[in-house]
């Protein structure tokens, strides 16, 4: 469910966003976190997506 609300809100950084909150997850849950996370999505690619999903024009 939070993957779908991150799918959602980003929609052009979606893919990036998503991997991201999925490497969160699985660090948190992991035993030895010692991966690094995926890169973030830039936040004016981020915040983009999130105002063009607010208009409509989501995935």
């Amino acid at each position: 469910m939070a993957n779908a609300g991150v799918l959602a809100a980003a929609t052009d950084a979606a893919g990036e966003a998503s991997r991201r909150l999925v490497g969160q997850m699985l660090r948190a849950f992991a035993v030895d976190a010692k991966e690094p996370l995926p890169e973030a999505p830039a936040p004016k690619r981020l915040l983009r997506g999130m105002v063009r999903g607010r208009r409509g024009g989501g995935c």
